[in-house]
């Protein structure tokens, strides 16, 4: 980039040249962890992934007690919190599975 030292590009910069290194036919999940981790330190990155995955938790948890809840009131209501509960867990999962990934990426970018 003509003006800037490499790597001391604007955050914008960095994330409209890393989109464009991605290509027309990236998926929609390559893009947003693009957009995700562009113009963020990796350290950053790996705090975004630690409060994702703990709030992903906290949200599993709590739709599971509040599905032991609906039990009593209903089997179907009861069955459907711990589907969204299990989704949670899920989630929460591959997030911090993939956080190590995304430090690297945000290394890159």
């Amino acid at each position: 980039m003509k003006g800037f030292r490499p790597g001391k590009e604007p955050p914008q910069l960095r994330k409209r040249r890393a989109k464009a290194e991605l290509g027309s036919d990236a998926s929609w999940a390559q893009k947003a962890a693009v957009d995700a981790v562009a113009g963020r330190t990796p350290q950053k990155v790996r705090a975004m992934v630690r409060r994702w995955s703990l709030w992903l938790t906290v949200g599993g948890v709590a739709t599971a007690v509040v599905g032991l809840f609906l039990y009593g009131w209903s089997l179907a209501a009861g069955v459907v919190v711990h589907v969204v509960s299990a989704l949670f867990f899920l989630v929460a999962f591959r997030v911090r599975r993939s956080g190590t990934a995304l430090e690297e990426m945000s290394g890159r970018i």
